[in-house]
């Protein structure tokens, strides 16, 4: 039992368990439908360097309460060729 206790640590430690990376950044054009424009830090989950870049945003997302200029946080998954949002929150 006392050698399960250990690899059973680390795989629950591991980012796969660890939730989806929040993003800091900020909106640097305004928002269409399905789609925002952030200037963003690095996505280490992904390998992305910190850009500027336009990001579709999943249905669930409503984008009416942001504008150019919030700051912001997000989630992001690959969708096929696309980096899609999954969540997005006001920042301070």
């Amino acid at each position: 039992m006392r050698r399960l206790f250990l690899p059973l640590v680390l795989v629950c430690a591991s980012s796969a368990w660890a939730g989806p990376e929040w993003v800091r950044g900020k909106i640097v054009a305004p928002p269409l439908e399905r789609q925002v424009t952030i200037q963003h830090e690095a996505i280490k989950s992904i390998h992305m360097g910190a850009m500027t870049m336009p990001f579709m945003v999943d249905e669930k997302v409503s984008l009416k309460t942001f504008k150019v200029g919030d700051h912001v946080k997000f989630t992001v998954q690959v969708d096929g060729e696309h980096l899609k949002i999954t969540a997005l929150k006001h920042t301070k």
